[in-house]
């Protein structure tokens, strides 16, 4: 009955295109969720394959993605279907399409309902025909399967049955559809948790560890407090003043170059690998793992597992830093240049800011920025200090530091005007 299909009119609206206002032809899913015909949504997006926007609600896309909706299609013929049998039903009786005539007769050659005039026409006139009651009772009795054409004339209810069954048979697999998406997304969500975990885990730690290197540094502080008084300013001495410390560098500095594989693709080294600078464009190179990316870094070809090190470096611009690295230190992705990424550096960062980079940062004086600058690395006492090479006295110094592993020089350049240099 027609009260068993709420609302045909919104089917049929549900399964029209909103360009064409025609059933759907070849629907096709667009990012938005809307649905168009093919060739509709085609016709619009006429021009270059650029970006591209929703006609029905004017969401833009960065690609033309088409998604083929086998579901919609199916609905449309559905609706079809109906919106057929509903006009047929709404008519005086059951009519020929062609003549509308009354279907009255029953053509065997065709197995099809026809009318009068359909009988007189050259298409049936050398065909069989008897009255459409006769073929009807004929089927009934079980001379012959009862064709779908005949089902039509004889029984119209059969067919809402069918496209009613048709209907729940297309929601049914949306259901499973839907249930199989949550099962997915489920799924997906609890490896997320898992992985949520596993950082938490990773990041306690990580911070046990810290706790237990911060013990271990307020032992070594508490000692150094108990030391005799002679003994303590011999050690501060050292660390203030740079002709003190110098006496615990190798006379001949290490010839530092710079190692290409780790250059990020804008830093563009000079034939002698002793210079860095910004370059305007992304050099074509390998994208290994050693190599920084995004962040404009590169480190020295040879790395230090102890002893004491040291070597000049010229630096010019505003966008620079210079120090030592941990050979571990992450490449990809965000890095932040701190001792915590295994970063002990000092630089310009702009035009008007200069500090050492702890963490946090220390600004730096006016009267403590050089151009020429001395890194002095001892591995065993875990210091690192920078000295003003044109009137010898000390920048800052890292102190205190456990080494790990090799440690090699490090350089960062942020701006094309910016450039430092290694010297012999």
């Amino acid at each position: 009955s027609d009260s068993d299909l709420d609302g045909p009119g919104d089917l049929q609206d549900e399964a029209s295109c909103s360009i064409c206002l025609e059933y759907f032809n070849d629907p096709v899913t667009i990012d938005c969720g809307h649905n168009f015909c093919r060739a509709c949504i085609a016709q619009c997006w006429e021009g270059p394959a650029t970006a591209a926007s929703c006609p029905q609600c004017r969401a833009t896309f960065p690609q033309r993605n088409l998604r083929p909706n086998r579901q919609l299609a199916n609905v449309v013929e559905i609706a079809k279907q109906l919106h057929l049998q509903s006009t047929k039903d709404a008519g005086a009786g059951r009519a020929c399409e062609k003549h509308q005539e009354a279907l009255k007769l029953f053509c065997q050659d065709d197995q099809s309902p026809i009318c009068v005039v359909c009988d007189r026409s050259k298409e049936h006139r050398a065909h069989t025909v008897v009255p459409a009651e006769e073929a009807a009772q004929e089927y009934k009795v079980g001379r012959n399967p009862r064709p779908a054409q005949l089902a039509d004339i004889t029984t119209p209810h059969c067919v809402s049955c069918s496209v009613r069954q048709k209907i729940l048979s297309e929601f049914e697999k949306l259901h499973m559809f839907l249930e199989e998406k949550e099962l997915l997304l489920l799924a997906q969500l609890e490896v997320l948790d898992k992985e949520i975990l596993k950082r938490q885990d990773e990041y306690a730690t990580r911070l046990t560890q810290e706790i237990s290197r911060l013990g271990t540094l307020i032992s070594e502080i508490e000692g150094k407090c108990r030391q005799p008084a002679s003994e303590f300013l011999q050690v501060r001495l050292c660390e203030r003043y740079p002709r003190a410390l110098s006496r615990h560098v190798p006379d001949q500095p290490p010839n530092v170059t710079l190692d290409p594989d780790t250059a990020h693709p804008h830093l563009i080294l000079s034939e002698d690998r002793k210079s860095v600078r910004w370059g305007p464009a992304q050099r074509d190179v390998p994208n290994n793992f050693r190599r920084f990316d995004p962040v404009p870094c590169v480190l020295g070809c040879e790395g230090f597992a102890s002893g004491r090190h040291c070597w000049e470096v010229e630096v010019d611009g505003s966008s620079w830093a210079v120090g030592v690295a941990r050979e571990s230190v992450r490449r990809k992705g965000g890095v932040s240049l701190e001792p915590e990424e295994g970063i002990w550096a000092m630089g310009q960062l702009n035009p008007i800011q200069y500090v050492a980079l702890t963490s946090p940062w220390t600004s730096l004086p006016p009267d403590r920025r050089p151009r020429k600058i001395r890194v002095a690395l001892d591995y065993e006492r875990g210091q690192v200090a920078f000295l003003n090479t044109e009137n010898n006295t000390q920048i800052f110094a890292f102190t205190a530091v456990a080494f790990a592993g090799r440690i090699f020089p490090f350089c960062w350049v942020a701006d094309k005007n910016s450039q430092v240099r290694m010297c012999h």
